[in-house]
């Protein structure tokens, strides 16, 4: 294996990846190599995430609790604080169950795990999440892709299947793109084809109420770094469903459970993400403007009232370009390229911190770019 061929074919190829250095996150500057800039990347959607830690509370918690159980959740990591917060979270998103994980992807593999060996077709939305993609792979399923947010096509293969077992899934917000499913019709769907379940991963919507209930989806996933603004991932369903996790759930069975901080950390967030309110009318708000905005420039590309937004340009180059010129100018931006999406994508990430001025200073940016004024 010629190690540095495969790094010179990447760097050919125009999807080389480095790391960057982050001294800190403050508000919306993010601080890389002693420079601030506007953070447009962050998913830390409601700023929940840069809540001060309450010291004496959480050294109480900790005596309490202790600090790290050290052990996977089915030998003796399962804290009492674990049962404790999933009881609340079911409760509150209306689900019969919880169960908490070390992030959304391990939920995302242990959640296709429990049909392994099963007689089930897959059918999953073109553009769903690598966590989606890898979890249906890992555990052998049989799946269907149908194009993106293509419902005709999807109900299509649905009826080619009458006899299986068929689960849909699909992103609720999508995060290359920012989209939004349509959870209704895809509901709908499930109910019209018998033996269906519908699986829902809410990772960058959970928390900001785009939807106004989960009744109707079997299995809703997500991770808890997104608005929720901490450290984990989490897996609503009925309880048999969360018995058949634990019991072939491989992501969480050969896991060790999340230090009692990250509990700490999710339960304090828990009470906020269900109270902030006027966090998430501001983002709304920011969400709307950047939209009214954006179609005076791209009036051929579709922004959805997520507060994820992409911007496509004519190639690769062009992307690359856009997004240093945006960095030397002190905004921090996400370049999407193969194979986290197929074509070259900036996008942008808005959260509460933002203003409607960053918004404002960000997109003439842009449009100076594109009309060869820099």
């Amino acid at each position: 294996m010629d190690t540095q061929k495969i790094i010179n074919d990447i760097k050919a190829d125009g999807t080389y990846r480095t790391l960057k250095n982050i001294t800190q996150v403050s508000g919306k500057y993010i601080t890389i190599n002693k420079t601030n800039y506007v953070n447009f990347t962050s998913n830390d959607y409601l700023g929940i995430g840069q809540f001060n830690l309450n010291l004496e509370d959480f050294q109480t918690f900790s005596k309490q609790f202790s600090n790290t159980l050290s052990s996977s959740r089915l030998i003796s990591g399962n804290s009492v604080v674990y049962s404790n917060l999933e009881k609340s979270i079911s409760q509150s998103f209306g689900f019969e169950d919880c169960f908490i994980t070390n992030s959304g992807y391990d939920a995302n593999l242990a959640v296709f795990n429990i049909f392994k060996d099963e007689d089930v077709v897959v059918f999953s939305d073109q553009k769903n999440h690598a966590s989606i993609i890898d979890g249906i792979k890992l555990s052998d399923l049989n799946k269907v892709i149908y194009q993106h947010l293509d419902y005709t096509a999807l109900e299509m293969q649905l009826k080619q299947y009458p006899f299986h077992t068929k689960l849909i899934v699909s992103d609720s917000v999508f995060s290359t793109n920012g989209n939004i499913v349509d959870l209704q019709h895809l509901i709908n769907l499930k109910n019209k084809y018998s033996n269906t379940l519908l699986i829902i991963d809410d990772s960058h919507g959970l928390g900001l109420k785009l939807f106004d209930s989960y009744q109707g989806i079997d299995i809703l996933t997500s991770s808890l770094s997104k608005a929720w603004g901490a450290h984990g991932g989490m897996i609503l369903s009925s309880e048999n469903i969360k018995t058949l996790i634990i019991n072939k759930g491989r992501a969480v069975i050969y896991s060790s459970g999340l230090p009692i901080f990250n509990l700490y950390q999710l339960m304090t967030n828990f009470q906020y993400v269900i109270s902030c309110n006027t966090r998430r009318e501001k983002l709304l708000d920011l969400s709307r403007y950047f939209n009214e905005q954006y179609q005076v420039l791209f009036n051929h590309q579709v922004a959805s009232l997520s507060p994820i937004k992409n911007i496509i340009l004519p190639c690769l180059k062009s992307t690359e370009k856009v997004h240093t010129y945006l960095y030397d100018n002190g905004l921090f931006t996400s370049l999407l390229r193969y194979p986290t999406v197929e074509v070259p994508t900036l996008r942008i990430s808005l959260s509460y911190f933002h203003s409607k001025k960053d918004i404002d200073v960000l997109l003439r940016l842009i449009k100076n770019y594109i009309q060869g004024v820099v």
